[in-house]
């Protein structure tokens, strides 16, 4: 297979659903062509990342191509569009659920560090029965003690009320968890957009191998024509056998891209529903076709903006480097003095019904003169930490860069082959009618037309995987700027 603007397209996708999505997937093509075909990208595929028990040490399934399915089933073959698919995706996708959870236990860590500056306030009860022997007391016998005091019993019951008044490392924890909570809520945000491109983009593939599917099917039916052309020929000795040999190869060649297409297709299928939660058996139509059309006018500058601007990734990024300086903060408040309140009011005695007041009021003051070390090692490690957020901040900021760049170029290329690939279906039509006209008046054997048939047909496929290509690009393109929820109707359509 050549090798063209199409297989560096394929690698720069496949680089960049690595880069921005746990994937274990590759690129696989469904053309069956030998030459001047581009293979289809598949950057998401659940068949390459599913586990078995035999191969559970060395593989993962990553969460954003599974579902919890929610939706029920439909009899007979429910109809659904892009945006359909994508809001089904949002409701049950696997890797958002995923997000949102460990979200919600981002905000449950920042309220239990809140309440460590709160007071609390407690209501105790107790019930008390005691004896005392009073022969181990020093002189109780010659005082005149009796030698066993009760039995005897009493009640309290009390408020208690704590509050730390002064405890900086509570509260530099306080905003450390704070930060994290704000930067766990920004990657739940950069969630949706990588579901957003895994529906999309098992969508379009889907609507790739109809396409694929038709014409490898148009392809058949010239095929069969063909082989019946020949086969009244080489009966009347107009041709010879050799003739309707090669016009029968070629529609079993034909016959064969056929079943492998609709398999891909059924493949295509059942990926689907598992990204967006449909039931596994469920029957479904697209009414969104795959088609062309130019992505809004946007410049480089103008979408490096943008990815600065909505990449929640990079401000989740950002937010935890700012969370792990808290943190050094917070270890370092340590050795610092804490001040503590507290106070209690209740009641005691030996029945409920004549209980005596009780009240205590107090004060604490704690001072760290010697840990071994500990509070050292802590701000040691907290200051690992921020050193590696750190590097990974400015890594990603980096590689945001390269992601629109990569997928700025991955576009413009993509209208240029698509432009291209139009040009060559056209000029494939053009070659075979020449030829049939050539075989009809005796110019040329049945080898020519066969040839042109080919000729359409990887031409076919060639016009099909440049359109998805495209297609792709788009949708790389705004999830590189952080914008595929907002932007994907203006960019891919589906209304």
């Amino acid at each position: 297979m050549k090798r063209s603007f199409a297989a560096r397209f394929v690698l720069s996708s496949v680089v960049f659903m690595l880069t921005n999505v746990p994937v274990n997937s590759v690129a696989q093509s469904t053309g069956g062509y030998s030459a001047n075909s581009i293979p289809t990208p598949r950057p998401l595929d659940p068949a390459t990342n599913s586990t078995n028990p035999s191969a559970s040490a060395t593989q993962s399934q990553n969460p954003y191509l599974g579902s919890v399915p929610t939706v029920p089933l439909v009899p007979g073959v429910r109809p659904i569009s892009l945006i359909e698919a994508v809001q089904l995706a949002l409701r049950s996708n696997l890797g958002l659920i995923d997000t949102e959870q460990a979200n919600a236990s981002s905000r449950a860590a920042r309220v239990r560090e809140l309440s460590a500056l709160l007071p609390h306030l407690n209501a105790n009860a107790s019930q008390h029965y005691s004896l005392i022997s009073s022969t181990t007391a020093t002189g109780g016998l010659k005082v005149g003690l009796p030698s066993l005091i009760g039995p005897y019993s009493y009640q309290s019951l009390d408020l208690e009320l704590s509050q730390d008044v002064a405890d900086a490392n509570a509260l530099y924890r306080l905003r450390s968890a704070s930060q994290e909570s704000a930067a766990s809520a920004m990657s739940n945000l950069d969630s949706r957009n990588i579901v957003v491109l895994a529906a999309a983009s098992a969508y379009i593939a889907i609507a790739s191998s109809q396409s694929r599917v038709r014409a490898d099917q148009a392809e058949l039916v010239s095929a069969k024509a063909l082989e019946t052309l020949m086969y009244d020929r080489v009966e009347h000795g107009i041709s010879p056998k050799i003739d309707l040999i090669r016009a029968k190869v070629a529609e079993r060649t034909a016959e064969q891209r056929l079943d492998m297409a609709q398999i891909q297709l059924q493949k295509d299928k059942l990926a689907l529903t598992r990204i967006i939660g449909l039931p596994i058996e469920q029957q479904f139509d697209l009414t969104t076709p795959l088609s062309y059309h130019d992505a809004p006018a946007f410049d480089l500058q103008t979408m490096l903006d943008a990815a600065q601007a909505n990449r929640y990734d990079l401000k989740a990024a950002a937010t935890m480097e700012a969370a792990s300086v808290s943190a050094i903060k917070a270890a370092g408040a340590r050795r610092l003095p804490t001040l503590s309140v507290g106070a209690s009011y209740g009641g005691g005695g030996i029945t409920p019904s004549h209980l005596y007041n009780t009240f205590d009021v107090g004060g604490s003051i704690r001072v760290p003169l010697f840990t071994g070390g500990e509070i050292a090692a802590d701000v040691s490690a907290a200051k690992a930490t921020q050193v590696r957020r750190h590097a990974e901040y400015r890594d990603l900021e980096a590689r945001v860069q390269y992601d629109v760049r990569s997928a700025f170029l991955d576009l413009q290329g993509a209208e240029r082959s698509v432009s291209v690939a139009g040009q060559n279906l056209d000029l494939a039509k053009e070659g075979l009618k020449e030829a049939r006209d050539r075989f009809d008046v005796g110019l040329s054997n049945a080898l020519e037309v066969i040839e042109a048939q080919r000729a359409i047909a990887e031409a076919e496929d060639n016009y099909i995987s440049s359109i998805y290509a495209h297609n792709l690009a788009k949708l790389m393109l705004i999830r590189s700027t952080g914008t595929a929820e907002k932007d994907l109707q203006s960019y891919v359509g589906g209304n």
